[in-house]
């Protein structure tokens, strides 16, 4: 379910805009939703930055989950399904996918650059934080 708020937040220099943004500045988001049915201490609150570019604010992982990566479905209509038809989206931007637990800083944010797989944020309809170990969602959100 897509939430029609829009929100404000203030993003650090760290995100990869396309033009060269201060630190401080503001860029409306649209807010998706809490990622749910968490384990391994995983939350955070999921936003569109753009149709390219999904936002994980407030991120949190206890980082004793290994093997795990973000995933996208875009076809499906429900979680079983969805964890068929998932995408990985190797983090960070530029990576050849490594687990999110060897190169997550731990700085409360992660941004998920959804050009490097071809899908469009409008299209995105489960967004989850995936363990291939256990083939389970650690957390994930429903557009």
């Amino acid at each position: 379910m897509l939430f029609e708020t829009v929100v404000t937040l203030l993003l650090p220099l760290s995100l990869a805009l396309p033009q060269p943004q201060k630190a401080g500045n503001k860029v409306e988001v649209e807010f998706v939703g809490d990622l749910i049915e968490t384990d391994h201490g995983v939350g955070g609150k999921v936003y569109i930055l753009d149709q390219d570019t999904l936002v994980i604010d407030e991120f949190s992982f206890d980082n004793d989950g290994f093997g795990v990566y973000i995933n996208v479905a875009t076809k499906g209509r429900n979680k079983n399904a969805w964890a068929r038809n998932r995408i990985d989206v190797p983090y960070p931007s530029g990576t050849q996918g490594e687990p999110i637990e060897k190169l997550y800083k731990g700085d409360g944010q992660l941004i998920i650059d959804l050009k490097q797989v071809g899908v469009k944020a409008r299209n995105v309809k489960w967004l989850s934080v995936w363990c291939t170990v256990f083939e389970q969602s650690f957390g994930h959100v429903v557009f």
